[in-house]
Parts: C-alpha cells; sequence; structure tokens
C-alpha cells in the first residue's frame, strides 16, 4: 500500500470518529411540543377536505404521526365524516384535531383546519355513517 493510500485511509477514518462524536454531543429534536389536555365528543358531521397537506396521527393524544398525508385518505373536496375532537396545546398554541372516517373506513386524527364543516346530499352521508372502520386502523 503506498504511503498517499495509507494517508487518505488514515484521514477518512480520523474524520468519521470525529463526526460521530460531534453529532452525538449535540442532539437535535424536530419534534414539537405537544401536551393533551381533553377530548370532546362532538355532533357526528360532514366536513369537507380543504387541504391535502395536513399530516395525519393515529391517536387523539397527537403522539404518533403516520406516514400518510390528507390526500393518501381522501383528496381536496372529498367528504369525511367527523366524531369526535380531540384539544391539544401545541408550542404554546391550543389547537383542535378531528377523528375523521372516510367512505373506504380509514380513520385518523386530523388537524380541524383542514376540515370544513359541510351540507352534503343525503347519500353521501348515509354512506360515511354506515362505512366500517377499515381493520388496519383504529
Amino acid at each position: 500500500m503506498s504511503k498517499i493510500t495509507k494517508f487518505i485511509a488514515l484521514t477518512v477514518a480520523t474524520l468519521g470518529v470525529a463526526g460521530g462524536i460531534i453529532t452525538t454531543t449535540n442532539p437535535v429534536t424536530a419534534s414539537a411540543n405537544t401536551k393533551f389536555r381533553y377530548y370532546t365528543n362532538i355532533k357526528d358531521h360532514t366536513y369537507k377536505v380543504l387541504t391535502n397537506k395536513s399530516y395525519i396521527y393515529s391517536n387523539g393524544k397527537i403522539t404518533h404521526k403516520t406516514i400518510f398525508m390528507m390526500g393518501a385518505y381522501e383528496d381536496k373536496g372529498g367528504y369525511v365524516w367527523v366524531t369526535y375532537a380531540s384539544h391539544v396545546t401545541q408550542n404554546g398554541k391550543k389547537v383542535v384535531y378531528y377523528k375523521f372516517k372516510n367512505g373506504a373506513g380509514f380513520t385518523g386524527w386530523v388537524r380541524s383546519s383542514a376540515l370544513k364543516k359541510a351540507n352534503t346530499n343525503k347519500a353521501t352521508t348515509k354512506q360515511l355513517k354506515t362505512v366500517k372502520p377499515h381493520k388496519g386502523w383504529s
């Protein structure tokens, strides 16, 4: 092995160890400071989806973000059935999340600003009310 190859190998190993030490001593926190406050049983109603770019959570305490966004379950302009509200504080601001169920039976919790109360025809409302929740999600 030549001197240049040994020098390069030693330099790479040294930088790798130094980089590992730097990243372990300065941890980065990326999550928002979220505190659960309480649940509310709201009157069941049909809501219209306003945005596809709202994150979906799997529980009302907003502790587990799913890999999906609203567009994966229901497209903008579609309708969902809302049954519960979860009140949380995120970074000092009070926020409400709604538990929704779409026409395929998928459920989740989404921020209230992503939905708007809507009046729909009886067929749409009946379909959203009677569909059984999907077995993969609760």
